[in-house]
């Protein structure tokens, strides 16, 4: 994963409809074992987080951008030596989203 976001930007992408969830899994480092998360549950627990406020800064998004299937893979928990998960999401791109305004909305500018 290259380029860097937060979760409230990622939320941005999706309540404006530019993304949708379309699988989310977790990771666990410790057990090398995969979870499947329900894409209705990774969106409510998503939204959850987002309403914590001033938290939806602090974790450690990165994203990359899937050319052939036209989605978007979000991740977190990776580069954190500290975290016993991984989050990985794919996100699809809806059909009248304009990929400059996704890359807008997430590239983390430097300075944020």
């Amino acid at each position: 994963m290259e380029r860097r976001t937060t979760t409230a930007q990622i939320n941005e992408a999706l309540t404006t409809n530019l993304l949708t969830v379309t699988k989310a899994e977790v990771y666990h480092k410790d057990l090398c074992k995969i979870g499947l998360i329900d894409a209705d549950t990774f969106l409510e627990n998503f939204e959850f987080f987002c309403e914590s406020g001033c938290f939806t800064d602090c974790v450690g998004w990165h994203y990359e951008r899937d050319y052939k299937d036209n989605q978007y893979i979000i991740e977190t928990g990776r580069m954190d030596g500290d975290s016993e998960d991984i989050v990985t999401a794919i996100l699809r791109v809806n059909n009248n989203a304009n990929v400059e305004d996704i890359e807008k909305i997430l590239l983390m500018k430097e300075g944020d």
